[in-house]
């Protein structure tokens, strides 16, 4: 079990730390546990991180999942020796790292806890990743005709009891795995592509195998498919 976030204090950065993952330990997740109530806009001068001008006037949920997003990213390129470069915002908000390392941020809410994670690593493959809290049953049903199309949501129907999970689990996986794949092909794509653009093939307790149903551009042909780790994690 990963180690769960501190307990409140009344900070909005509660602690920073690094988990290393079953079968990712060469790329470790640096975790920022945030409280969202604490958060202020005075925080990004505290913590010395630079507010953009595009995030001017946005609402206090989304800035303070920004700051704690880049905190994370700060102490991910620290190992780097970049930890004084700004990780910048894209036209589609996408993160722009420093030349030479690629990058990954995401963040939820997990029981009421804010949490940031973020890896990086050098090169630029292209590496996507995605923190979710699971969705219920109303939230699956009402979602998956976004995420997958029918025959993926047939194979979900009929899969998901040998991988011990329920419907809502398995369209919040099959949605996380598709958002990383997403994130990890950006740079390569340029622009958005639909959920629907990708299939699930296959789902196992720690992976899920995802197939591009047309090339998204000719460098992604040799990307036909992909297989994304997935972590199913109470603690984290």
């Amino acid at each position: 079990m990963l180690p769960r976030c501190p307990s409140f204090d009344g900070s909005f950065v509660r602690q920073f730390d690094t988990l290393c993952l079953p079968g990712l330990e060469t790329l470790p997740l640096h975790r920022v546990c945030f409280d969202p109530a604490a958060f202020s806009p005075e925080c990004f001068g505290a913590q010395g991180i630079i507010l953009p001008a595009s995030l001017q006037g946005a609402a206090p949920k989304r800035l303070g999942e920004f700051l704690a997003g880049r905190l994370a990213a700060r102490e991910a390129l620290r190992p780097f020796g970049l930890a004084g470069c700004s990780v910048a915002i894209g036209a589609a908000r996408e993160p722009l790292w420093p030349e030479g390392v690629e990058g990954s941020i995401s963040h939820s809410r997990l029981a009421g806890e804010g949490v940031a994670l973020c890896a990086v690593r050098p090169g630029q493959e292209g590496i996507g990743l995605d923190l979710e809290a699971w969705l219920d049953g109303d939230q699956g049903a009402q979602l998956w005709p976004g995420i997958m199309d029918g025959e993926e949501w047939g194979r979900l129907e009929a899969g998901v009891h040998d991988a011990q999970l329920s419907l809502a689990e398995g369209v919040t996986l099959v949605f996380s795995a598709k958002e990383s794949l997403f994130k990890g092909l950006y740079s390569r794509v340029g622009r958005y592509f639909d959920f629907l653009d990708v299939r699930w093939l296959a789902m196992t307790a720690q992976t899920l195998t995802l197939e591009l149903k047309t090339p998204l551009t000719p460098q992604c042909c040799s990307l036909k498919r992909s297989r994304i780790a997935i972590y199913r994690k109470t603690g984290l």
